[in-house]
């Protein structure tokens, strides 16, 4: 009975320690700037940035209207998939290799997505068409 006193005190700091650590940075909320076919979609997008293994992703706070952007960092970076929901009216998916077409840049911790987007606008839903976009943050 007397080791689990000090064990557990020592798990209750630790914990409380961890939960007063700010996140980092690259977990923060930042912001993302979209045009859709060449025409701004007038807000900012808050988003969050997080990395597993390679891949970035790149995701807005809310899910509509919002993104997804998966890049890959490596010897190049590419545009893995994007996924578009209803920003400036438009809906629609971007596939490496499959639907669309996409390039990614990063540069001094700016990360930049545009290329063509297959889906329809929200006034014409019925409609496949495609649309130009381009997603730039700060992540």
């Amino acid at each position: 009975m007397k080791r689990r006193f000090p064990a557990a005190a020592a798990l209750l700091i630790a914990v409380g320690l961890a939960g007063c650590s700010s996140q980092p940075s690259a977990l923060s909320t930042h912001d993302a700037k979209v045009i859709i076919n060449g025409k701004s979609t007038n807000a900012l997008q808050p988003v969050t940035c997080y990395q597993t293994g390679e891949a970035w992703t790149i995701e807005t706070l809310d899910k509509e209207p919002g993104f997804t952007a998966t890049l890959r960092l490596g010897d190049t970076v590419t545009a893995q998939a994007v996924d578009i929901r209803n920003l400036g009216n438009f809906t629609g998916t971007y596939w490496d290799d499959n639907l669309g077409k996409a390039q990614a840049r990063v540069s001094q911790g700016k990360f930049n997505v545009s290329g063509e987007a297959q889906g329809a606008f929200a006034d014409k839903p019925t409609q496949s068409t495609t649309a130009t976009f381009d997603i730039t943050t700060d992540c």
